[in-house]
């Protein structure tokens, strides 16, 4: 996992663009280099013997745990400053507008003129930053692990993963989504996702 959000952020940051990010037009990235970054917000669903999969709280955390561990590792090495932590009071809404915004971004592949996240809009004035990093993520897990199968399909919010996939063909997902937020102009002005093909399991280190 770390090792996947490490090669994103790297490609997003020092890199530039690629054909799975879209880019504001007028924003560069370099006027975004040493911006905050927000706490991960993640969702992972566990399937345990060969039932539904549901979101699990145990497994969210870790998940969370997990990426929060690798953004600050690679701190420095990403030029990121300060963490804009999301207090247990607005997380429950900061969680519903983030995904919000990431699943009209991946249904219609475009940044629209204006995004609708009050409670970082605050945070953010709070600390007087004007931009900052999201790290969202969804994945599906299996209990006993099974090996996956070859699947193809674009990367999808939630815990199903592919659209092209069952919740019990034994394939463990995890879906990256970063977004850079512009608190003055109250939109996302950069957005990637993990390429089409990959499959990860969402709890690995």
């Amino acid at each position: 996992m770390r090792r996947l959000l490490l090669g994103l952020l790297l490609n997003a940051l020092l890199a530039g663009c690629a054909t799975s990010s879209l880019l504001r037009t007028g924003f560069r990235l370099p006027q975004a280099k040493g911006l905050a970054f927000v706490s991960p917000v993640t969702t992972i669903a566990v399937s345990r013997n060969y039932s539904p999969a549901t979101a699990d709280k145990a497994a969210t955390l870790e998940s969370a745990r997990l990426l929060s561990l690798a953004l600050q590792q690679h701190r420095a090495e990403l030029r990121l400053r300060n963490e804009v932590t999301i207090p247990d009071s607005l997380l429950l809404q900061a969680r519903h507008e983030i995904y919000q915004a990431v699943l009209g971004i991946e249904a219609h592949w475009q940044l629209t003129s204006g995004a609708n996240l009050p409670v970082l809009d605050y945070l953010l004035s709070q600390q007087r930053q004007r931009y900052a990093l999201l790290t969202v993520a969804s994945g599906l897990t299996f209990i006993p692990k099974r090996p996956p199968p070859v699947l193809t399909g674009k990367p999808r919010l939630g815990g199903s993963g592919s659209g092209q996939s069952s919740t019990l063909d034994g394939q463990p997902k995890f879906n990256i989504f970063l977004l850079i937020y512009d608190q003055q102009q109250h939109a996302i002005v950069y957005y990637r996702h993990t390429p089409p093909l990959a499959t990860h399991e969402p709890l690995d280190a």
